[in-house]
């Protein structure tokens, strides 16, 4: 199966209007490229402010973190030929073409900046995260994860990692294999008032480890949540839970 190519993707994850419907068409039937939509979408999230959590939760990127963006998309920009420069535009019709060729390049270098971003993030934290010869950290909490029907069948298990405090805390999650439908499966941390979350990020198959916010656990955030999530730019729970656990903690 020919896969479309990673600008596409990137497109598609900032919500192009001028995508071919053919591309999104084969990203919705695709299980690889719906992943890779689903990363990309899930970066661009995380470069937001996390819906229901105060600064104090938000991770931000060390300014070495940026500076290898900059420099990425800048070496992406040099590599790039320059659009030609038209004498003069002669008619109406010329001026329209011109300022949509321009939009579309302005597009183009934010679809590459992004990528580029996305990339660069996904390859920092899995640096953090699956680096080998670091220690293993030690299990602070264990929890089942079940059905949210009658019949609460366990389908899982999240281990909260790390040290007391709060600093450095890892969610290790593992699970059975399940249908994330046309869209993907992301995973959630709910506070015990049953109003504020924050997500963790996306599943992409049945086993990932993620970086928990400072003090998240100490102030309440101990339900873990996996959900089905579309493709829909709404960074909300859908409220289309598959299984869940509250950590003892």
């Amino acid at each position: 199966m020919t896969h479309v190519n990673d600008d596409v993707l990137a497109a598609i994850a900032l919500d192009d209007p001028d995508v071919d419907p053919a591309d999104r068409a084969h990203v919705e039937a695709c299980p690889v490229c719906s992943e890779e939509v689903a990363e990309l979408v899930q970066v661009r999230s995380l470069l937001r402010a996390e819906v229901g959590m105060h600064g104090a939760h938000r991770v931000e990127p060390g300014p070495q973190v940026w500076e290898r963006v900059l420099e990425a998309t800048r070496d992406g920009d040099a590599a790039e030929p320059r659009p030609t420069v038209q004498p003069a535009v002669s008619s109406m019709a010329d001026h329209r073409a011109a300022g949509t060729g321009e939009a579309r390049s302005r597009r183009t270098w934010w679809v590459a900046a992004a990528a580029a971003a996305c990339l660069l993030v996904g390859v920092l934290v899995g640096r953090a995260v699956w680096a080998p010869g670091e220690a293993t950290l030690p299990v602070l909490a264990s929890v089942p994860l079940t059905t949210l029907d009658a019949s609460k069948q366990q389908e899982g298990t999240a281990q909260l990692l790390g040290g007391q405090g709060g600093q450095g805390q890892e969610l290790r999650v593992d699970t059975q294999p399940m249908s994330s439908g046309s869209g993907y499966v992301e995973v959630w941390l709910i506070n015990t008032d049953g109003k504020r979350m924050v997500s963790l990020g996306v599943l992409p198959g049945t086993e990932a480890t993620f970086s928990v916010p400072s003090d998240a656990i100490q102030q309440g955030y101990t339900i873990v949540d996996l959900s089905r999530e579309q493709f829909d730019d709404k960074p909300q729970h859908s409220g289309d839970s598959i299984m869940r656990g509250t950590l003892p903690v």
